[in-house]
């Protein structure tokens, strides 16, 4: 079937109850190899694919989105707003303008990690709207099961768009928890759309969300799937992906070759079955529109602020002319009314819990780390999280940079913050847990922060709390590189066989990140929820709120 340009339905995800749980080329005909254009020829199939990931249900085009682009206009560089799901709309209306043939994807993430405008109503808002836009499908991203796969299914229930997830799999059910695939007719034309999620899915999402499910090599998933499809006669195929890569400053966001790229999509890419025509990514939070090994690779950064538009030219069984450009999600364009009018009923129905003020603030504290890898927000959090760990016994606290979503708060401009702009740097409500470890497990944690890691995510540096401190050596072998000699609790060296008493929060505490270590913790008691515990403290007299890194880890050598 086409996909044409969506029509807005009235339909709704149900009654809205808050619960807040316990780079730019201008469009082109497409051309043929020689570069002539090849509308006329009739045994010739354009298609448009439009493309964005990691949305993370930010529907607002304001505060406390990262709704900010560093675009170079006019040989400068500038800071542009960009993003709010109402100008996501008008930018895929425009695209799809004049498009027989038009398909709107997103490679995972739609939704987790969400503002409280769409998390307190269990982002029923981000479904609407994406009903709304006239999304098609949705390949799975790690943050869908944040919460479980009953509530990840309730949201699919809502959906009229397609989730996809060829790589998960349910061994006690009689059949997948998704489909691995789509096929979608365009005159005449098949093409196969593939979805998988990230390898790391389990190291990384909190042990209940994923409780009974598998997750598979997405690459040997992708490759089997484009043999069914090709078997089956489908003429084009299409992997979207929540995996990606890590690109430097400058990389092509307009079909060139792509650059200075490394991290697990490479890898996918390089050992992919030729039949994948062209690999649409996400999950790392990178913008990139570029050719690797000759295939087209895209990533559209985050948050909505970027569409990835992809035209294909189809001939029979090939594709024999493939482009693409990443378009800013600019607000220099109409907002769409149907989708700013959703926006504001979610507004104003979580307008109450999100406008709490908790506390002025000197300046704004940011997660982005020193040379070391401590930020001034990661020392913050962890000293909150020890300030309420201390009634459970807790003398440490260790928390994961990638539990640190936003800085504090997002827009520079601000002083105040509010409770909407806590849960935009904390949204996952994860509980306190205090436990016991030896100063041994203590380094062979911080000797985690390598071992074991992804080669584009290590060292996952750890943020710590006051009153401890470590130095490490990188160009050490793994499992050496912590310094033990430097290890010290309030002054004083740790002994590898005393017991101290930490504080994490659930994920960690489950093992997340890879810090299995932490499911050896004993005399296990749950606290607080982490969110709490950062209000209490900034609303505590005198606490000190860090501009800068404190000093707490130290780097030495190179």
């Amino acid at each position: 079937m086409n996909a044409g340009p969506p029509t807005h339905s009235a339909r709704r995800t149900g009654r809205w109850m808050p619960v807040l749980f316990a780079v730019m080329l201008a469009a082109c005909a497409p051309a043929g190899p020689d570069g002539a254009a090849v509308d006329a020829d009739k045994a010739l199939v354009s298609l448009r694919i439009l493309a964005f990931n990691d949305f993370h249900g930010n529907i607002q085009a304001s505060d406390p989105s990262p709704g900010r682009l560093t675009l170079t206009i006019d040989g400068k560089e500038e800071m542009v707003e960009t993003g709010g799901a109402a100008y996501l709309a008008a930018h895929v209306a425009r695209e799809r303008a004049g498009h027989a043939n038009s398909i709107l994807v997103s490679a995972g993430d739609l939704t987790g990690a969400s503002p409280l405008v769409s998390a307190l109503l269990k982002d029923a808002p981000t479904i609407d709207v994406m009903n709304e836009i006239g999304l098609d499908l949705n390949a799975v991203g790690n943050h869908e099961f944040d919460y479980g796969l009953a509530e990840l299914k309730q949201k699919m229930g809502a959906a009229r768009f397609g989730y996809l997830a060829a790589n998960v799999l349910n061994p006690a059910a009689l059949s997948p928890p998704f489909p691995g695939w789509s096929v979608r007719g365009f005159d005449g034309v098949k093409v196969g759309f593939i979805g998988a999620v990230t390898a790391e899915t389990p190291s990384i999402v909190a042990a209940s969300g994923i409780k009974g499910l598998t997750f598979q090599d997405p690459l040997e998933s992708l490759n089997s799937v484009a043999r069914t499809l090709r078997a089956d006669g489908v003429d084009a195929i299409v992997a979207i992906l929540h995996e990606g890569a890590t690109v430097p400053a400058g990389i092509a966001q307009d079909g060139r070759p792509c650059e200075g790229m490394s991290g697990a999509l490479v890898d996918i890419v390089q050992g992919a079955d030729p039949a994948i025509d062209l690999f649409i990514s996400g999950h790392t939070h990178q913008a990139y529109a570029c050719r690797l090994d000759g295939r087209l690779v895209t990533q559209t950064a985050s948050y909505g602020r970027m569409l990835s538009v992809i035209d294909l030219t189809l001939k029979g069984g090939d594709v024999v002319a493939a482009s693409v450009r990443n378009q800013p999600v600019t607000r220099d364009v109409a907002p769409d009314p149907d989708i700013a009018a959703l926006v504001a009923e979610a507004e104003a129905a979580t307008a109450p819990i999100r406008a709490q003020p908790v506390a002025g603030l000197p300046g704004q504290v940011t997660r982005s780390p020193d040379g070391s890898g401590e930020s001034a927000l990661g020392d913050l959090i962890a000293d909150a999280q020890l300030a309420s760990g201390r009634l459970l016994g807790a003398r440490i606290a260790f928390m994961n940079p990638g539990g640190i979503r936003q800085d504090l708060p997002s827009d520079p401009a601000k002083t105040d913050v509010s409770l909407g702009d806590l849960f935009a740097v904390q949204p996952f409500g994860n509980n306190l847990v205090a436990m016991d470890l030896t100063g041994a497990e203590i380094k062979t944690l911080l000797e985690q922060q390598w071992i074991d890691q992804p080669e584009d995510r290590r060292p996952r540096m750890l943020q710590v709390s006051a009153g401890f401190s470590y130095c490490y050596d990188a160009g050490r072998t793994d499992g050496n590189k912590v310094l033990a000699e430097t290890i010290t609790l309030d002054g004083q060296l740790l002994h590898p066989a005393d017991t101290y008493r930490i504080v994490v929060n659930s994920f960690l505490a489950d093992g997340g990140d890879r810090f299995t270590v932490l499911r050896e913790g004993r005399n296990r008691v749950q606290g607080d929820n982490d969110l709490n515990a950062l209000r209490d403290h900034l609303t505590k007299p005198g606490v000190v709120v860090p501009l800068a890194p404190a000093g707490r880890l130290c780097r030495q050598g190179m």
